[in-house]
């Protein structure tokens, strides 16, 4: 019985210079062994490629889900460190109201009723020594004043004082209605929880009423913000300010300067993001401000 021939692959190297050509027969089977080993690290390699464009993609998320949790620590954070001032700021509520010159009832707090809101036009309407400023704009020649522009101006301290010292009635900054409280549902981006004051970069923003601050700090939305309480149930926020003026924890008087007009946070331009809250709820800042309620603006 004659062998069977075993078969063999010849391979000639030849140089690109003068040297004389190299050749060595491998078996097919080795042949063989060769060839899928390199098919095997051909394909490790496109695995490693896959791999590593798959590795880079899930890192990238990773590191955005990263700062994701760390924005919501520091949120965290400060809504604590702010319910904690909160629960302090009561602690302190008959120390707090007598200062401001708030009569306390048995429970401790001061209640602010939403029946003295009505009355506030009609105490200024019967107020012949505290009329409230006609809308102004330029001084044009000969010094009169050009009317009808929409520009707001700073409520007289004198009319505001004819109600209780914590109530928010005056104008926190000078400027242009930019924006509308708006109670629109139908689109969370449509609703606007208070008014949006548009002015000068740096104009000095005042506290609307006296209070207690209870934050004055970094909001993501708001930029620099200072939240006020007035006793009870009612707060007022001023967002977006270039520089903040008070600290927290600090007692502020009606018409004391708290911040300097900016564009911090989420804003395109520089405006007071004013906002009344009572009860929980958003109000409308003109139930509150005489220069809205004298009804000298659209």
């Amino acid at each position: 019985m004659k062998k069977k021939r075993q078969r063999l692959i010849s391979v000639l190297l030849i140089p690109d210079d003068n040297a004389e050509p190299y050749s060595f027969r491998l078996s097919w089977t080795k042949a063989k062994i060769i060839m899928a080993v390199a098919a095997v690290l051909v394909l490790h390699m496109i695995l490693g490629v896959v791999g590593y464009v798959q590795y880079a993609k899930v890192s990238s998320e990773n590191a955005e889900l990263e700062r994701s949790n760390t924005r919501l620590l520091e949120d965290n954070k400060r809504v604590y460190r702010l319910s904690a001032q909160l629960e302090a700021m009561d602690r302190d509520q008959g120390k707090i109201m007598s200062l401001l010159g708030v009569d306390n009832h048995k429970s401790g707090r001061a209640t602010l009723n939403a029946s003295l809101l009505p009355n506030l036009a009609a105490a200024t309407e019967s107020a012949p020594d505290a009329e409230i400023p006609e809308p102004a704009a330029t001084v044009g020649e000969g010094g009169t004043e050009a009317k009808g522009s929409g520009r707001l101006l700073m409520a007289d301290a004198r009319e505001s004082n004819r109600f209780p010292v914590n109530l928010p009635t005056l104008l926190p900054v000078q400027g242009f209605l930019s924006e509308e409280f708006s109670r629109e549902v139908k689109m969370p981006w449509q609703t606007h929880a208070g008014i949006d004051i548009a002015g000068k970069r740096g104009s000095v923003v005042v506290a609307s009423g006296g209070g207690y601050v209870v934050f004055a700090g970094w909001h993501n939305d708001l930029g620099n913000l200072v939240i006020i309480h007035h006793g009870g149930d009612l707060f007022s926020y001023y967002g977006h300010n270039d520089r903040l003026l008070v600290r927290e924890k600090s007692l502020v008087k009606r018409g004391d300067p708290i911040a300097l007009l900016g564009s911090t946070g989420r804003s395109s331009g520089p405006h007071l993001h004013f906002e009344i809250s009572q009860g929980g709820k958003s109000v409308d800042p003109r139930e509150f401000l005489l220069t809205l309620r004298s009804g000298s603006l659209p």
